[in-house]
């Protein structure tokens, strides 16, 4: 990409951007797909705007790659990629109410179910036609989903409501990123609910349970499908812990806008929360916590200009971060700055943004706001490149 169409994508707006690397998003689907037994069905999360990269060409690369299987959090969302031209087979996670039956039945999307009583007021919807359901099991999230004592009753109910085909059944993991012996007591009580449901023949199809993490440590959890979601962007669900061959595909870039020298003791940004001790060159860079750059970030994080690390001080604004710029020569304005991703040998990951603002890597890819341009590659590359 040319410096002249980066700054047409840049319009009149704040000169911040995401590179979204689609090459790496195909590239880490096939990693995913290596860890799990062929027969597996991938089923790929791009709920929440494919946390933050953009759910309809992270979805269209993922199709090209032989992805036939996507889950999402609302029926709209589910809509939209169907709109794109995504004709796998999906799954909405979330609530969807009796007036989009119709439209998911149309479209042959699938819709998770979390009792009984939720499927029959699905099933009176579909007027007729046959609703495709998948139904949740909490074996110890907390969230959603009927307990797995009561599981193998609603399964039997749920066969026998006209209108409704139980497709799948699924549960979630509570923390297979950290605990274990927790994830293996949810697995317990996931396959003994398969067990019962298959001794009286009302097993569905399609069990599945591993989320990112579940796939990494959980290998007996693979049943008939895997459900990838951070993988798939590229990092790792265990902080920490690298994955061969898996590459982040999202970085955050800005440029500075102002330079300006002030003196040793001189207070920065909302608070004074930072004081100079020598005379310092600040930059500006025009981006904030409404662009998902956190503000507890502040006087912690750094950015990468000119291949080094320049530290962020004072506190993050809305709109504005600035950062010491004292030790780096050359900088002007204009000149480019990376907040998330790799520029030369420094990198900085959504894992490194998160422990620095005491959260998620999740987090800080899904929070980037609607007013952060994304610009699509298949190489990555840099706008003088």
């Amino acid at each position: 990409m040319k410096r002249e169409d980066i700054v047409s994508v840049e319009q009149f707006g704040r000169s911040t951007w995401l590179e979204i690397d689609l090459a790496r998003v195909r590239d880490n689907y096939h990693v995913v797909c290596d860890m799990v037994p062929a027969k597996t069905h991938v089923l790929c999360v791009v709920k929440d705007d494919a946390y933050g990269h953009g759910a309809v060409p992270v979805a269209r690369v993922l199709q090209e790659e032989g992805a036939d299987w996507f889950a999402v959090a609302t029926l709209e969302e589910a809509l939209e990629l169907r709109r794109a031209g995504i004709t796998g087979r999906m799954l909405v996670f979330g609530y969807v109410p009796a007036l989009g039956v119709g439209e998911a039945i149309a479209q042959g999307i699938a819709i998770s179910v979390p009792d009984d009583d939720v499927a029959r007021e699905l099933a009176e919807a579909a007027a007729g036609k046959q609703l495709t359901v998948h139904l949740k099991v909490d074996t110890g999230m907390g969230r959603g989903g009927v307990l797995a004592e009561g599981a193998p009753d609603v399964l039997y109910k749920l066969n026998d409501l006209k209108g409704v085909k139980v497709e799948g059944i699924y549960s979630h993991f509570s923390c297979a990123d950290s605990d274990e012996s927790y994830s293996s007591m949810q697995l317990r009580r996931f396959e003994k609910v398969l067990h019962r449901s298959a001794v009286e023949g009302l097993r569905p199809r399609i069990a599945h349970f591993s989320n990112s993490a579940g796939i990494l440590t959980m290998k007996a959890a693979t049943f008939e499908g895997v459900r990838p979601g951070l993988l798939l962007y590229g990092c790792s669900p265990i902080e920490g812990v690298p994955i061969a061959g898996l590459r982040p595909a999202m970085a955050m870039k800005s440029r500075l806008i102002a330079l300006k020298q002030v003196p040793a003791g001189y207070g920065i940004s909302y608070g004074r929360s930072y004081l100079t001790y020598k005379p310092t060159t600040i930059g500006i860079l025009p981006v904030g916590y409404t662009d998902g750059y956190s503000r507890m970030l502040s006087n912690k994080a750094s950015v990468i200009i000119h291949g080094k690390r320049a530290p962020v001080i004072g506190r993050v604004t809305m709109d504005q971060t600035m950062i010491d710029l004292s030790d780096i020569q050359g900088v002007t304005a204009g000149d480019e700055a990376v907040l998330l991703g790799e520029a030369g040998s420094q990198r900085i990951t959504a894992g490194d943004l998160g422990s620095l603002a005491q959260t998620i890597s999740y987090e800080v890819l899904c929070t980037v706001g609607k007013l952060v341009r994304r610009v699509y590659f298949h190489v990555l590359c840099t706008p003088n490149s």
